[in-house]
């Protein structure tokens, strides 16, 4: 509607031009010059806010796209939350096997002396941490593994791989509670 209100308005605005340019009469003249100005005006207006309309639905479909987009990316991180979760749980709910559970604590105790070791080399590391793997494997393998304390099997382990850094206990099994002996019973 605006566009065609446009058009007319120029054709009029145009017709009031030509007109005014004939004009001898000066009244007449003034009169034409006058309409001729508001029809100018009016088709300056319509087109300014017909301009104003596409920037207002330009930006409203962007608004639009960016909030989709927006949903978009918290519905992908909602579901990879719970898959992680659902992973977490699948993985609480497998039977822990005890041997590797030990191997694990040894690999969480040591993880700090392998990084200081390396002196924070990345590769270095990575060859520290895959002896260690292949250590553990093997100590594993033994039928006494379960019976070591997992301090001691990582003071083993150090042993074995020739490490110098100073080793800190931070991960201790409880130690066991002093066995009771039976006392006599009171027969007095």
């Amino acid at each position: 509607m605006l566009g065609e209100l446009a058009e007319l308005s120029l054709v009029v605005a145009r017709e009031l031009a030509v007109r005014l340019r004939e004009s001898e009469d000066t009244d007449e003249t003034v009169a034409l010059a006058g309409a001729f100005q508001k029809m100018s005006r009016v088709v300056r207006l319509t087109l300014a806010l017909d301009a104003k309309l596409e920037r207002d639905a330009a930006r409203d479909a962007a608004a639009e796209a960016q909030a989709a987009a927006l949903t978009d990316a918290e519905a992908a991180r909602v579901a990879d939350c719970i898959r992680r979760e659902e992973a977490r749980v699948a993985r609480a709910a497998e039977p822990v096997d005890p041997i590797e559970a030990r191997k694990s604590r040894v690999r969480s105790l040591m993880n700090r002396l392998l990084w200081t070791e390396s002196e924070g080399e990345e590769e270095d590391y990575e060859v520290l941490v895959e002896d260690l793997n292949a250590r553990l494997d093997e100590a594993a393998r033994s039928p006494d593994f379960e019976d070591f304390s997992i301090e001691a099997l990582a003071r083993r382990v150090i042993a074995d791989m020739g490490l110098t850094s100073h080793f800190a206990l931070s991960l201790a099994e409880p130690k066991p509670a002093p066995e009771r002996l039976p006392q006599p019973a009171d027969t007095g």
